[in-house]
């Protein structure tokens, strides 16, 4: 694997690792996969691939966003309601 000052440094690929990494800030990744992902993000040369990888984590955190909704709807829970006067946050 190239040296870090070696790997393509163009605001493309700069761009695409930003956005990663912030993906992977997610509650849907565990922090072990973000440190495993981190080393491939870092050491990767082709923009391709970090597409690839942005897609895959964009809908790994679509789908577990919506299966979180799925089951506080069938737990009764509310919580994406804005709250009114006497309603309270759901608190996490």
């Amino acid at each position: 694997m190239p040296a870090s000052s070696q790997l393509p440094q163009t605001p493309e690929m700069e761009a695409l690792r930003a956005e990663l990494r912030c993906i992977l800030q997610h509650p849907a990744i565990t922090p072990a996969r973000r440190q495993s992902a981190e080393q491939h993000i870092s050491g990767c040369t082709a923009a391709g691939q970090l597409w690839k990888w942005l897609a895959l984590a964009v809908a790994e955190c679509a789908s577990w966003e919506e299966q979180t909704l799925a089951t506080e709807a069938a737990q009764g829970c509310s919580c994406n309601r804005l709250p009114l006067q006497s309603q309270h946050l759901c608190q996490w």
